[in-house]
């Protein structure tokens, strides 16, 4: 029998030992290790998990593969037994062996996983509720092939990206799933791209099949899971927490054609203590994305994209924009920024995205400027290069 073949009963029997152990969702993977050929799992109650996991380092960690003495201190948290699997292939990165990468990929979907800085979209078809069910069908695809596109946009230029999402009804969350500042910026990217996109649509097509969007961009927090359906979890991978809870506030008082950015801070990199807000995030992005080479939309180049937040004009070394406070249902406050995308093509015609400060006269948020000094800018891509 072929190695390959070998590999394909390996991971067979992985799945099929891990599927009775889960139980239909009653128990959680929450680490495991091996050693030649056996995989040790840590499998706890999810509810248990869900109880205590925060005080137990690596329960909703992205990283599930430990070495032996992590994996048993987080059994002996959960004062859980070690599940033993022998899958009759050696596990490694070598030749004829199954890469521990490939083992937690499968494992990945019995597990919740808790990341702490991602850049997460939210869309939102505006009018949805009123239009025909073939036309809301139509919308929905649309968004979709927005979606695709700037996935594959970004991937012929070179911009290693992954896009995910989840439905919310008449709209999509849709995230990266690599992670770090990087893949946050090129989530960023892919928003401009989704909404030059959809507006080349509408001047083109049909406005009852074409979504009317308004679009909130955020970084934050959240936990990942897989949805229990029937006997299995589903291949679909599902976020929740701060980021998608502030975004949702956001889009709620967003109007349409809007695109809004929640002021978030982050740090740079996993050791750094260096936090950046909206605005540094912002200019990060555009002395990235100012110009795009090899873009284009319905066969006509794209000679320039950027984007800016609504403010004043750059006066006396300081850039005022404009931050908005929104108070959602709840009584909690979300400060965010108002973001316009401008593309140019290379015929000469151009194209605004966003509602610009004459048009939010009615924007129901308390406004005062947001001052970043200038000379922060100029450290901004310095800040990446490490």
């Amino acid at each position: 029998m072929t190695f390959e073949a070998n590999l394909s009963d390996a991971l067979k029997e992985l799945y099929h030992a891990v599927n009775a152990i889960w139980r239909l969702g009653r128990n959680m993977v929450v680490g495991w290790s091996h050693v030649g050929s056996t995989v040790y799992l840590c499998v706890v109650p999810t509810y248990k998990a869900f109880e205590i996991g925060e005080e137990i380092s690596h329960t909703f960690s992205k990283s599930r593969l430990l070495d032996e003495e992590a994996f048993l201190d987080l059994c002996k948290g959960f004062g859980a037994r070690p599940t033993r699997i022998e899958l009759q292939v050696p596990i490694g990165n070598g030749p004829n062996a199954i890469a521990p990468a490939t083992i937690d990929r499968v494992l990945r979907r019995y597990s919740v996983t808790q990341t702490p800085y991602r850049g997460v979209m939210l869309f939102d078809i505006v009018g949805f509720s009123k239009a025909s069910p073939i036309e809301q069908v139509a919308q929905l695809n649309s968004l979709e092939y927005s979606i695709n596109s700037a996935d594959k946009r970004l991937q012929s230029l070179g911009l290693d990206v992954e896009l995910a999402r989840s439905t919310v009804g008449d709209g999509f969350y849709v995230w990266n799933r690599r992670q770090g500042i990087e893949a946050d910026l090129r989530t960023y990217l892919a928003l401009m791209l989704i909404m030059i996109d959809n507006r080349r649509a509408h001047m083109k097509g049909d406005a009852r099949f074409v979504p009317t969007l308004r679009a909130v961009f955020g970084i934050g927090s959240h936990y990942s899971y897989y949805q229990v359906e029937g006997q299995t979890p589903r291949g679909f991978e599902y976020i929740v927490g701060d980021v998608t809870i502030n975004t949702a506030r956001l889009i709620g008082k967003c109007e349409s054609h809007q695109i809004l950015m929640g002021n978030f801070r982050r740090p740079v990199d996993r050791v750094s203590k260096t936090l950046l807000d909206g605005p540094l995030f912002l200019a990060r992005a555009a002395s990235e994305f100012g110009t795009l080479d090899g873009l284009e939309f319905g066969g006509e180049p794209v000679t320039a994209v950027r984007s800016y937040i609504t403010g004043t004009d750059l006066s006396a070394g300081n850039y005022s924009v404009t931050q908005y406070a929104i108070t959602d249902k709840h009584g909690f406050q979300h400060n965010a920024l108002n973001l316009i995308i401008q593309v140019t093509f290379e015929g000469g015609e151009s194209l605004s995205i966003g509602l610009d400060s004459e048009a939010l006269g009615d924007f129901d948020a308390e406004a005062t400027p947001y001052r970043l000094n200038v000379r922060d800018l100029a450290k901004v891509k310095d800040l990446f290069r490490a």
